[in-house]
Formats: C-alpha cells, sequence, structure tokens
C-alpha cells in the first residue's frame, strides 16, 4: 500500500476520489478503531466516528478552510477524537472515562461549531426524508432559486400562489419534525 501526501490526499477527498478514500480508509481507519476500542467503544463506533471525521475533513476542504500543518494521520486522528469525547460527554455512563481523554481538548483547526454543524445537518437530513415526496422536490427547487414559473411547471402546478403556500407548509411540517426531535437543541 503506498504512502500519500497531504496534498494527494487533499486533492482525493476533494475530488471524492475512490481510490483516494479506500487508501485513506485502509491507511487511518485501523488507528482510529484501536483508539475507539481502547476508549470502550465498539467497531460500530469508530466506522461511524471516522465517517463523520472524513465528512467534516471534507466540508473544511470544500470551504478551503483546511491547514494541514501536520500529518493527515495526525488530524484525522484528532478530528475522530474529539467527535469521540464528544459523544462520550453525551452519555451519562461514560462520563467518568471523559476525564482521562481531556488532555485533548485542544485539537487544532477543528472547533466546537463544525462538529455541531455537521450534528445539525444530519437533523435536518434525517427529517427531509420524512417529507413527501413532492415537499422534497419542492423545496430542493427552492434551495437551488429556481424561479417560481419553473417549479410550478416541473410540478405540474400551474398556480404560483398555490407554489408559494405548498412551501410553506412543507418548511412548517420541516420545522415542526425537527424541534419535535429529542436531539433538537434550540440555540
Amino acid at each position: 500500500m503506498r504512502s500519500l501526501d497531504n496534498k494527494t490526499i487533499v486533492q482525493g477527498i476533494r475530488n471524492q476520489d475512490k481510490e483516494i478514500l479506500k487508501s485513506i480508509y485502509s491507511i487511518y481507519f485501523p488507528t482510529i478503531k484501536r483508539f475507539i476500542l481502547d476508549a470502550k467503544g465498539s467497531e460500530q463506533d469508530a466506522k461511524d466516528v471516522f465517517q463523520e471525521g472524513i465528512i467534516i475533513i471534507y466540508r473544511k476542504i470544500k470551504e478551503g478552510n483546511i491547514n494541514l500543518t501536520s500529518s493527515f494521520k495526525s488530524y484525522i486522528y484528532s478530528v475522530c477524537r474529539f467527535i469521540w469525547m464528544k459523544q462520550l460527554s453525551k452519555e451519562r455512563e461514560n462520563a467518568e472515562q471523559l476525564d482521562v481523554y481531556l488532555e485533548y481538548e485542544e485539537i487544532p483547526d477543528v472547533r466546537l461549531d463544525e462538529y455541531e454543524k455537521n450534528e445539525q445537518y444530519k437533523l435536518y437530513q434525517k427529517h427531509f426524508l420524512r417529507l413527501e415526496k413532492e415537499c422534497q422536490k419542492l423545496l430542493q427547487l427552492f434551495l437551488k432559486n429556481v424561479p417560481l414559473k419553473e417549479i410550478a411547471d416541473e410540478l405540474g402546478i400551474g398556480s404560483q400562489q398555490y407554489i408559494k403556500r405548498k412551501k410553506y407548509k412543507c418548511k412548517e411540517q420541516l420545522v415542526r419534525y425537527i424541534k419535535s426531535d429529542p436531539n433538537f437543541k434550540e440555540e
């Protein structure tokens, strides 16, 4: 298995290159898995944390907010460790284990708001998929700033007023779903 430099890794993640992503998984996942297992987690926990770590890194790359001053191995380890610590802090029965990992609280280049943003996005996605297909399509078109006339034509609905009312109802339903979720936190 070949070694990957930071530039190749960043380009591969940015372009969603399947070969690079497979290499990242095979090279770096075992280290994350060992860390999570040692911290009383499961293999599934390790997979979830690693996946979430890659998603956070992907978003940082897309936003142009990544500055790799160390090896990618150190970076992915820090990101995943941060995610795992946040998950441990959510679980009361594991709270006493958190003290062991407090020395790692200051993780370079990964902030709490990025973790929270990812949690909010997962909550949004979960409830967006609960909406009727017509509502999903309608909201997606609005998010892409498609003109009302085109939305009405695409959905086969002649009235732009109806489209506005339907969008409002769909959005309200989505908000109700999200606010009723036990993981929703009002800011």
